[in-house]
């Protein structure tokens, strides 16, 4: 059983179906025997139960749940971006946006950060600049930022030994397997042995707490684990009571204050919600900082809102950057208009994007991000917008 995922990349649904049950175990139980194992759940909330039920019990769950179709394979994901990179390079030619991508050559001599520069350097190998691949610049015109298409163009080129692709399709399908596995070497360097306590922080407003509830309810009700919850204070109080309501309704435990004494089983995934920190808040930064020292071994995520505007996602990103951050959890991603946002986040801070969220609905749309597959949606949206901007 599975929660909902992307629209962009989703699988493709079937008829929704409302079960009522008395608890989420019930629930769970009544959507497996309806759908199946392989049922997509769409959301879960609490319901008053009638009036003989409310003698004895007045809540019930109310699960909204869906068959989904397979998953394409890696040939038909193939196929498909081929036939959209065909496309996109007919529509760039008839735009003359080749002439254009060559007349905006990068200058060698533009501010980049050190860091940026120094892995341009070593891509390059000592070897003097050449010319961007036709491929990169095309993912440059669809928003890649020029000092990552600059990497990406001399990180390729070294990627098979020298073998040179045909044709543009053959480009893209390198670039493809380039940018998926820097994404997971990144994300091997900086990965969490065994079971570590789930960290969640980032400034006011990106939707932490309902991030938060819908990871909780997938491993809860979707998976099957046993979790627990800590609603902890920082600076300032935490007021995020959805989480406790919310933990109420999945019988998931939710404390108040940590205690090192405290030693669920060694299987429990346990989860820690902070209050959001404002990124011009040096004091409350520090205290955070300070804070997390004391705590168990820690994957702590940043979630940011991916409907921000790339600059100010990069300056958060920075704020919360002397932190040992396992990953990037981008929430509001259905509001998002550019994927490219998603690959510039991740070559700037070199950090993973590890789970994708979008609307209210729990645990709805989140799942985790899959390079492949936003590499596809990235390349894909470049045909729905003529002309967009880098983000």
């Amino acid at each position: 059983m599975v929660a909902a995922r992307s629209p962009a990349i989703a699988t493709r649904r079937m008829n929704v179906v409302k079960l009522i049950a008395d608890s989420p175990q019930d629930a769970l139980e009544k959507v497996r025997d309806e759908l199946g194992v392989d049922a997509v759940i769409l959301n879960v909330r609490p319901v008053q139960a009638g009036v003989l039920k409310r003698m004895w019990n007045g809540k019930q769950v109310e699960v909204l749940a869906t068959k989904s179709t397979p998953e394409r394979s890696e040939k038909e994901a193939m196929l498909q971006l081929a036939t959209r990179v065909g496309e996109l390079e007919e529509e760039l030619t008839e735009r003359g946006a080749s002439s254009v991508l060559q007349s905006n050559a990068l200058n060698p001599d533009a501010k980049m950060p050190a860091k940026l520069a120094q892995m341009i350097a070593q891509a390059q190998g000592g070897r003097p600049e050449v010319a961007a691949m036709p491929a990169v610049q095309v993912l440059e015109e669809l928003g890649l930022l020029p000092s990552h298409a600059r990497w990406l163009s001399a990180h390729a080129r070294n990627f098979l030994g020298g073998t040179k692709p045909r044709n543009l399709i053959e480009e893209m399908e390198l670039l493809r397997d380039v940018l998926s596995e820097y994404w997971n070497q990144i994300a091997r360097r900086v990965e969490r042995p065994g079971n570590p306590v789930r960290v969640l922080v980032g400034p006011p407003g990106t939707g932490k707490t309902t991030a938060l509830c819908k990871w909780m309810t997938q491993e809860s009700l979707v998976n099957g684990k046993p979790v627990r919850a800590w609603r902890l204070d920082g600076d300032r109080g935490n007021t995020a009571e959805f989480l406790s309501l919310h933990s109420e309704l999945m019988q998931i435990p939710v404390e108040r204050f940590w205690d090192d004494n405290d030693q669920p089983p060694e299987d429990t995934i346990r989860f820690v919600d902070l209050p959001g920190v404002a990124t011009n808040n040096s004091t409350a930064l520090e205290a955070l900082a300070r804070g997390l020292a004391d705590m168990p071994p820690m994957e702590i995520q940043l979630v940011l809102n991916a409907s921000y505007d790339l600059g100010l996602l990069l300056r958060q990103a920075r704020a919360f950057s002397h932190l040992s951050l396992s990953g990037i959890l981008l929430t509001h991603i259905d509001e998002a208009e550019r994927w490219s946002k998603v690959w510039n986040v991740m070559l700037a801070t070199q950090l993973p994007i590890s789970f994708l969220s979008g609307g209210q609905d729990i645990p709805g749309d989140f799942h985790r991000a899959i390079p492949e597959n936003l590499f596809d949606a990235f390349v894909n949206a470049g045909l729905q917008a003529p002309s967009p901007a880098v983000g």
